[in-house]
């Protein structure tokens, strides 16, 4: 189950070579509330619905907490003391994703060593030599488990840039053998809430020798283009992948505030289409209520709560998220061009972002509201284009007439100026894909093959 980095620079592929498209979801709280069965039911579900990364930290915000057992992650709050009872939990869950080809991109601590504080008893400080120390105990824990991905950090920008280059290199040795090829390693840094339209680790780790992928946290304001961000990064030296780590959470409360309103499942939608088609190499979606795993008694923020986990499961946008990675499996790898678009681009309500196959045999135009775009037709290899529209509501595609079919629902020559209207009126809600493929190349219909 090992990943790496694609000759491009900018994918992830297994060790078969075959291409790994990145669908997370967002369980930061998975270690230290759930219990044995609730984790079944979490993981079980999620691999249901296509997901094959869950995000989650191996410790509690307030180390000093217990977990759902009762346990606590360090003796006396000594990083040096670990208490095997906590870790055999922790073991239980990694192994069980693993099972269900669950990869867990686990942060081994979240934001802690950023934190100023005086107590003795805090887990990593602003001390490299501890900080080392806690990366190699976790590493050397986990060196065996295929499925962990790194990553450091946790919604902050980083100060103490010594501090993470030890708890790097302590993760190195001990899951590694001190070689980096051998570990997958990020870091997840602020959001982009109140600094649009995203921050980016490309912004100050991107020539980190640890650093394999970029992350990007768009986070929750509506207006914040993630694209931007996204292409930015796409277009850095050397090249590395990225991903919009933590977009807007479904039913979470806009800027932090309900009395702002709650994100739909149309905004995640727009997140995840916009950021892949800028080239990210995959989407985490995230849902109020289970990135914080709230339950009876155990309510993190109750500012943001409104659901708990359990009730968060069957979102409309979660249940969505597979025919994401359906239709990017059902093409190659793609590279991000905006050149066939002929009318505007538009930029959030109103977007229309695009990317294409390498060799040019397809084009996917993501139309975040559904109005009519002029193409380029010119831009698609070959004599003819067949058209299809696909719907990112429920994973099928349809005629203009909003008739679902598993046929293009029109053949163009490719040396034309061509006008696609999408189904249905334009407005919120009604974003549509457009895919276009040379009609000699014989694609499925979009979405149709996923092998992975």
């Amino acid at each position: 189950m090992n990943l790496k980095i694609d000759k491009s620079g900018h994918f992830l592929i297994r060790e078969d070579g075959e291409p790994f498209f990145w669908l997370g979801d967002t369980a930061w709280e998975l270690f230290a509330k759930l219990d044995r069965n609730e984790v079944l039911r979490y993981l079980e579900d999620r691999k249901g619905k296509h997901f094959n990364v869950i995000q989650a930290r191996a410790l509690n915000l307030n180390i000093e907490r217990p977990n759902a057992y009762g346990h606590k992650a360090f003796h006396d709050g000594d990083s040096g003391k670990p208490n095997e009872d906590y870790w055999k939990h922790c073991d239980f869950i990694i192994e069980k994703a693993k099972s269900l080809e669950l990869y867990i991109a686990l942060l081994p601590a979240w934001g802690h060593v950023e934190k100023k504080r005086n107590s003795s008893k805090d887990i990593l400080l602003s001390n490299p030599e501890r900080a080392y120390r806690y990366g190699l105990f976790i590493g050397h824990r986990y060196r065996s488990h295929k499925n962990i991905i790194w990553v450091l950090g946790g919604d902050i920008k980083p100060t103490r840039h010594k501090v993470y280059d030890a708890l790097a290199r302590g993760i190195t040795e001990g899951a590694g053998q001190g070689k980096s090829d051998n570990v997958l390693m990020s870091y997840h840094p602020p959001g982009g809430t109140y600094r649009p339209p995203a921050t980016s680790t490309g912004e100050f780790y991107h020539n980190k020798p640890w650093l394999d992928f970029n992350m990007i946290q768009s986070g929750h304001r509506i207006g914040n283009k993630n694209y931007e961000r996204i292409m930015e990064d796409y277009y850095r030296t050397p090249p590395k992948p990225t991903l919009d780590a933590e977009p807007c959470y479904e039913h979470h409360p806009v800027k932090h505030n309900f009395k702002n309103g709650e994100f739909s499942a149309w905004h995640l939608r727009r997140r995840a289409y916009w950021s892949i088609l800028a080239g990210a190499f995959g989407f985490t979606y995230g849902a109020n209520g289970i990135y914080q795993m709230d339950k009876p008694n155990r309510i993190h923020k109750r500012s943001h709560h409104k659901f708990f986990w359990y009730d968060a499961l069957n979102f409309e946008g979660a249940g969505q998220m597979k025919f994401v990675r359906q239709l990017f499996e059902s093409r190659p790898f793609h590279i991000p061009d905006q050149s066939i678009i002929l009318s505007s681009e538009g930029t959030v309500d109103d977007r229309v972002q695009a990317a294409r196959a390498t060799d040019n045999s397809y084009w996917i135009i993501y139309i975040t509201n559904g109005h009519s775009v002029d193409l380029d037709l010119s831009k698609v290899s070959g004599l003819s284009t067949n058209a299809w529209w696909f719907n990112p509501r429920d994973g099928l595609t349809y005629t203009t007439q909003s008739e679902a079919v598993r046929r293009p629902f029109d053949i163009f020559q490719n040396d034309t100026r061509q006008s696609f209207d999408p189904p249905r009126n334009p407005g919120a809600d009604n974003d549509w894909i457009l895919v276009i493929d040379d009609a000699a190349r014989g694609y499925p219909a979009p979405g149709a093959v996923s092998n992975r």
